[in-house]
């Protein structure tokens, strides 16, 4: 158990099961991590490794079917693996950001960019007055980068590229000043030179803000890139730890050697 002083996310044990016509398949089994401040735990592993259900469990978003069997999950100390908890709604939002893999998931084509963030700023921010709405609104999308955000602040997601709308869905997670920040694959969807953009964007946060950060992936390249520490995980189990440098330049798992291995050389 990691300490809670300095630790934003703390895995414990976590043993996640669905439920199935034909019994209980385990998920997540036994998986135990943790983040603190200004670290980026980078989750890696293939489709169907577990990283992906793992991080939903954190924000409540697990489906129907499946259940925590073991283990907890606390956000800046408090439990958060049951979405019934009295903290969780608090949390989630506030002190959890939360960036999908399709921008899709996270942005309502129906509304314009800055009904969207003013709408988080509301829930979230008491602090920001009606007056001082439309300004915090440009700086958190001048924050992603944008030149122009008023231009962007006034547009309807299909009118940005696929690029601009992962920044804009990065700008919803954060507007709310969270402590922890999880990407969950945001960065699939986007092409090569994209992808690069969203990670120095991620990391530029990190480093002014001081936020945590969970970068959730299968490519090891862009780990390697953004991420201070490594759990590789295979089969629900994560299968090896350690800092990043370390796991690249000598794998102690067969799995992460078979990962690096598959990665193209130019």
């Amino acid at each position: 158990m990691a300490d809670t002083r300095s630790t934003l996310l703390d895995i414990d044990g976590l043993t996640i099961r669905a439920g199935t016509r034909d019994g209980e398949t385990t998920l997540v089994d036994d998986v135990s991590a943790s983040v603190g401040p200004g670290e980026v735990l980078g989750l890696i592993g293939e489709s169907g490794s577990g990283k992906t259900t793992t991080v939903r469990s954190v924000v409540g978003l697990l489906e129907r079917n499946l259940t925590v069997a073991a283990g907890r999950v606390s956000v800046l100390g408090s439990l958060v693996c049951d979405p019934q908890h009295a903290d969780f709604a608090r949390i989630r939002g506030r002190h959890v950001g939360f960036v999908f893999q399709g921008a899709g998931s996270s942005l309502d084509p129906l509304l314009r960019v800055g009904a969207q963030l003013r709408e988080v700023v509301r829930r979230h921010r008491p602090d920001v007055s009606r007056a001082g709405m439309p300004a915090e609104i440009e700086q958190a999308l001048a924050g992603m980068g944008f030149t122009d955000p008023g231009r962007i602040a006034r547009s309807y997601p299909h009118q940005l590229s696929g690029g601009m709308r992962q920044r804009v869905s990065i700008a919803l997670a954060m507007v709310a000043k969270p402590e922890l920040l999880i990407a969950d694959e945001c960065t699939s969807a986007l092409d090569v030179t994209t992808q690069k953009d969203v990670v120095q964007l991620l990391t530029k946060l990190v480093s002014d803000s001081g936020v945590g950060l969970v970068f959730v992936t299968h490519d090891l390249i862009l780990a390697e890139e953004i991420c201070t520490k490594i759990a590789v995980m295979r089969r629900g189990r994560v299968v090896e730890t350690g800092a990043t440098a370390d796991v690249m330049r000598a794998p102690a798992h067969e799995y992460t050697r078979q990962l690096l291995a598959s990665v193209p050389r130019w």
